[in-house]
């Protein structure tokens, strides 16, 4: 079977696209057509990955509405041909509530695509009991390297990772970080608990010590606990040239505020995960000098685009951020995937993903290249895009 390694998800994918594919080559004989697609959206609606989940959320409804739907009105085809958003569950962001979610959408709603989860965590949780062996497709918002490895091998591929996983992801820290302060000095590594941060921590420190740099100190925290005030002691103790940071905007406040305390922690020699590439909201404010990367979804005409339909179309309080194109792209991809296969049976739709996406390669249901943009924060505490990088696993 044909395997994917993909580039990037980002080259979003028009509405005019999407007619063309239904309307010429191959689909001259779309009108004897009849198919639905179902969908179901897996995501933290509330709890630390709320706001998160309610983005991802709004991205997939307006997808299903704005682009599919809309576009095969236009072409007179939407009483044969149609997609259906049928459910939205909420994991809370948490394993156990993302299993019983989850099951609702694939053996109740019966849905053939389940967008999300956004936590690895939960995405690993649901996967191998309910989503694989349910026959569903899943797009995960979860980094976590090892995800789509729970593919079985020589079967579908029903486990997609559109954003670059944390072995990537490690990678280009390694890189940025290297070529900011240098390739053999101390980076401290704080990260959060959970599949996401213990995960890309530990890829990090791989990349880290293979360029010749040293780990001193790598203090893991539960997140949820009421203060971190020994962990930021931890962190800024020893002679440290650097520190990287991941978690959330949300609960990186806790952290914030207590090595702020030490008086030893510099932002200008910090960095962080593509989690907290732009922390905005009141209570937890960017720090100016701050470094993150995050894959690079705004290269080429098509995002601009993109934001214009999203704000349209959004629903009141749900802001717009350029990652949600990820989700945007994968329920239009699934769509045309299906009407590639004239199907919309899982099984046979998902051979169709990687042609529709980037050139073939190596990877299984995951991206092998990608571009990062390098993001700093200015002194009026807005996140700007510094640098782009183009890198590839393979090289």
């Amino acid at each position: 079977m044909r395997r994917c390694r993909w580039g990037r998800w980002g080259g979003l994918v028009a509405a005019t696209s999407l007619a063309f594919t239904i309307g010429g080559g191959a689909w001259a004989g779309a009108a004897g057509l009849s198919l639905t697609l179902n969908y179901g959206v897996l995501a933290g609606l509330t709890g630390d990955s709320a706001t998160s989940g309610q983005l991802g959320h709004e991205s997939t409804r307006i997808a299903i509405l704005y682009v599919v739907n809309r576009t095969l009105g236009q072409m007179g085809l939407s009483d044969r041909i149609r997609a259906v958003l049928v459910d939205s569950q909420d994991s809370q962001g948490k394993p156990a509530d993302g299993i019983e979610a989850a099951r609702k959408l694939v053996d109740i709603d019966r849905v053939q695509v389940v967008m999300g989860d956004i936590f690895s965590s939960v995405t690993a949780a649901v996967a191998t009991p309910v989503t694989i062996p349910g026959g569903v497709v899943q797009f995960t918002g979860g980094t976590d390297a090892s995800l789509t490895q729970l593919n079985p091998p020589g079967g579908p591929t029903f486990l997609w990772q559109p954003p670059g996983a944390d072995d990537l992801q490690g990678q280009v820290l390694a890189q940025v970080i290297g070529e900011a302060l240098g390739q053999k000095v101390k980076i401290n590594v704080g990260a959060r608990n959970d599949a996401y941060g213990a995960g890309l921590a530990d890829q990090f420190r791989k990349a880290w010590m293979a360029r010749g740099g040293e780990v001193p100190r790598a203090v893991v925290y539960h997140h949820q606990q009421p203060t971190l005030d020994t962990e930021a002691q931890q962190l800024t103790q020893g002679a440290s040239d650097g520190w990287l940071l991941i978690d959330f905007c949300p609960t990186f406040a806790k952290l914030l505020a207590p090595v702020q305390r030490t008086g030893q922690w510099d932002p200008g020699r910090s960095f962080g995960s593509d989690t907290l590439r732009n922390c905005t909201a009141s209570c937890y404010q960017n720090v100016p000098g701050m470094r993150a990367t995050g894959a690079n979804v705004s290269s080429g005409a098509s995002l601009p685009a993109y934001e214009k339909l999203y704000r349209a179309n959004a629903r009141p309080g749900i802001d717009f951020q350029a990652w949600t194109a990820e989700a945007f792209d994968s329920v239009v991809i699934a769509f045309l995937a299906a009407l590639a296969a004239k199907s919309p049976e899982p099984a046979k739709f998902s051979a169709q993903i990687a042609a529709l996406t980037n050139p073939p390669g190596t990877g299984r249901g995951r991206t092998g290249t990608a571009a990062f943009d390098v993001y700093q924060v200015q002194p009026d505490a807005t996140g700007r895009v510094i640098k782009t990088i183009f890198f590839d696993a393979a090289r």
